[in-house]
């Protein structure tokens, strides 16, 4: 299908299964990147560095008037426990606190011990229970969302995180990126379908089997461009898809914040334990279980890499995501239904770094 764009607006594309071999969909169109203009291509696109079992190319948009891809399922990523950062108790597995009290960890700057659980993502805070994280000058944090399709469209979960932000009184934070928002929601991010974490460790990266053509930053140009204070990294799913192993995945994840780090050393970052996925709607629970082991390791990965200056947090996709289509369009990209509990599930997170007005 196609999909047309003007500058700064972003139509989302419709998913149609194919039979190409990653995770896709669409993403935003950008100011800052090059694209033939005008130029769209329907249906799967397949082949490429990401190869793996089944899936298909989602449609993709690019800059300005941008090229759109039509196509199947897409990657995400989200998860919960891992470093908590004083204050109040994350939902970390075996995580690690910093000062305040946390968790189990009564008064003093502790580190170590597991944090009470609780759905959505870990929490945590300074002293006296304020979980503001950023350091003195930083009123309104910029949030910058890194993703693939589940973050870029379809996907959508952004317009319900924004959503639960302001009811709930928070308003001292901007989203920031490359891209105006696939889905409708107002929401610059950084996501581009079809992506890994690996492509991202890269100073630019280019797929062949999405946007082909088309040189999008890795997450070092975004931090200079971009200049955020807080990082959601939703990125794992792709990786999962194309056969990469846990291992792999997690150094690509240490490479992203050692970036991250080095363009700003008190950034905050949030990564996602990704969702429940079962692409292709397959009846072999491989790619499920691979996810399931990644997800499960982000905690200690986050805990390992926390330091008091640059805090790492976890959101839980997982617990309580369904990779059916009661929630999901294709067995990987969310619905309405799973996009509005993904939102939820971010914001639980989010509401342990930032405070209401």
């Amino acid at each position: 299908m196609k999909n047309s764009r003007t500058p700064r607006v972003a139509l989302f594309a419709t998913l149609t299964m194919t039979a190409a071999m990653v995770a896709c969909g669409t993403s935003a169109s950008s100011d800052h990147i090059s694209s033939a203009a005008g130029s769209s291509n329907g249906g799967a696109s397949a082949g490429g560095s990401n190869t793996s079992l089944g899936g298909a190319s989602a449609g993709t948009s690019s800059a300005g008037s941008g090229a759109a891809n039509a196509g199947g399922s897409a990657g995400g990523s989200g998860g919960t426990g891992g470093a908590s950062l004083g204050g109040t108790s994350g939902a970390s597995t075996g995580g690690q606190s910093f000062g305040g009290s946390a968790g189990g960890n009564a008064g003093g700057s502790a580190q170590g011990g597991a944090a009470g659980s609780t759905m959505g993502g870990s929490s945590a805070g300074g002293a006296g229970g304020d979980p503001w994280q950023f350091p003195a000058g930083v009123t309104k944090p910029r949030i910058m969302i890194v993703g693939d399709s589940i973050s870029a469209g379809p996907g959508c979960y952004k317009k319900y995180l924004l959503q639960a932000l302001t009811d709930n009184h928070y308003s001292k934070f901007e989203f920031v990126g490359e891209y105006n928002d696939d889905c409708g929601g107002f929401v610059r991010h950084s996501a581009v379908s079809c992506s890994t974490a690996e492509q991202y460790t890269h100073a630019t990266f280019m797929m062949s089997n999405c946007s082909v053509g088309i040189t999008f930053k890795g997450l070092s140009g975004l931090m200079t461009s971009q200049k955020p204070d807080l990082v959601m990294l939703q990125l794992g799913v792709n990786d999962v898809w194309g056969g990469k192993s846990v291992d792999a995945i997690l150094a690509s994840y240490t490479t992203l914040v050692q970036q991250a780090r080095a363009a700003n050393p008190v950034v905050v970052l949030a990564v996602a334990r990704i969702q429940k996925i079962r692409p292709n709607c397959s009846t072999d629970p491989t790619l499920t279980n691979q996810a399931q082991a990644l997800e499960s390791a982000v905690p200690a990965w986050a805990a390992q890499l926390s330091t008091p200056t640059s805090p790492i947090f976890t959101a839980d996709l997982w617990t309580n995501s369904d990779w059916s289509k009661t929630e999901t369009i294709d067995c990987v990209h969310p619905n309405d239904v799973g996009a509005q509990k993904m939102g939820m599930n971010w914001y639980n997170t989010l509401k342990t770094i930032l405070t209401p007005n």
